[in-house]
């Protein structure tokens, strides 16, 4: 009963996250005077709405079947404030004429509504996937976490001037004693700062001691999440050309792919923690290797010959020719599969020795067995395969014979 009123409960809030999610998009349409770009729609539609429910119907998901497992209810408190409508905000281009209780309230809320998105995205590697920490001695960072949190909220309200997260716009704070400059770039920054990367080391440290520790299940479940995280990392660290580029056409398109990346987290997590016979993360970390490469060396043939190509025409004939450009492609369709082939190769032999090994000595096997017609041969070859490959601690053949006979 106590189990289904938790699940009652998280159910509850995610119709609350819906409704607050729904509300804030068609509030956002309210006010679009003229039509809006493809990054707005992104931030709006996709941070505001696609990434609060799912994180909370993950949650919801996790704390029906698990209600102490602290993974589920940081998901939750993820999807809960990142419903926070901070485009009315945002379409404030000029400050308000005067500094009203509710535009004090909306302003402290955006000061620090980054922060349960951020500080539960940090604690979730510490405490996946049981809901604990990898041993009791590992609660500091939990606490660490919960205080930078309770200090940042009573220190933010006394910041003077008060402005929101964007800057555009700043008031006098009526009850501010705290120099925004001092909060921004003095002590106050290098110790959050310092206390943000412990908090972050700590809890990926963490998770590479409880991975040493755990046994194959688990091994498993946390390959799920570092696969998620490594893939946020590669498109994070792009983050820094299009924060210096902005404006630029392709912005809309890497928040999406930032987006994308953040969503890959929850759904990693409901895999490793709901699903009881994983998928196998092995394979799709090597397809994933597989294609990135083959997609980078093929693209990169791909521009090189028709940037060579159009030089060559263009020194014979003085024009370009569009024949290139599909002399280029055909040249790709045709090295897409030996590449592919070879790069698959590549990897299992660095990364995947033993399964590479085990694909040789089959290959192996049934060149024999395609030649060989004793059977008694074949079965000592037999024999060398699957303890070469599988190594068991005992072995036998059992042959049946004509009529049932063995």
């Amino acid at each position: 009963m106590k189990q289904r009123k938790w699940a009652w409960l998280s159910w509850i809030l995610v119709g609350i996250i819906l409704i607050s999610a729904l509300i804030d998009f068609v509030a956002w349409l309210m006010l679009q005077n003229g039509s809006s770009s493809f990054y707005s729609w992104v931030t709006v539609l996709g941070w505001e709405v696609v990434l609060p429910v799912v994180c909370s119907v993950v949650a919801a998901l996790i704390i029906a079947r698990q209600p102490g497992n602290r993974v589920g209810w940081l998901l939750m408190v993820v999807g809960l404030v990142a419903v926070f409508p901070s485009f009315i905000l945002d379409a404030m281009s000029s400050p308000p004429e005067a500094l009203t209780p509710g535009i004090f309230l909306l302003v402290w809320l955006d000061g620090w509504s980054w922060i349960p998105i951020i500080f539960p995205i940090f604690l979730i590697p510490l405490n996946f996937p049981t809901g604990r920490p990898p041993t009791p001695r590992w609660n500091w960072v939990n606490w660490l976490a919960l205080g930078m949190w309770l200090f940042f909220l009573l220190i933010s309200p006394f910041m003077d001037p008060i402005t929101p997260t964007n800057g555009q716009w700043s008031l006098p704070n009526p009850i501010g004693f705290i120099p925004q400059a001092v909060g921004e770039q003095g002590p106050f920054m290098i110790v959050w700062g310092a206390g943000l990367i412990t908090l972050l080391s700590a809890s990926v440290v963490s998770l590479f001691v409880r991975y040493r520790r755990a046994g194959s299940p688990e091994r498993q479940q946390i390959l799920w999440l570092l696969y998620a995280g490594a893939l946020f990392v590669v498109v994070y660290s792009t983050s820094f050309y299009f924060l210096s580029e902005s404006g630029s056409q392709f912005e809309g398109l890497h928040n999406l792919l930032l987006l994308l990346s953040i969503l890959a987290i929850p759904v990693a997590i409901a895999i490793a923690i709901l699903r009881y016979r994983l998928y196998d993360i092995d394979l799709i970390i090597r397809r994933t290797l597989q294609y990135t490469v083959l997609t980078g060396m093929l693209v990169t043939v791909y521009f090189g010959s028709v940037v060579l190509l159009q030089s060559l025409v263009e020194n014979l004939t003085g024009e370009q020719s569009p024949i290139v450009i599909v002399i280029s492609t055909l040249g790709i369709a045709a090295l897409f599969n030996p590449l592919r082939h070879r790069i698959q190769e590549f990897i299992d032999r660095r990364f995947y020795r033993k399964k590479y090994n085990a694909e040789q000595t089959l290959a192996r096997f049934a060149e024999v067995a395609r030649d060989e017609v004793d059977m008694d041969k074949l079965t000592i070859v037999l024999l060398g395969v699957v303890e070469e490959s599988m190594q068991p601690e005992s072995l036998s053949v059992w042959l049946r014979g004509p009529g049932g006979r063995s």
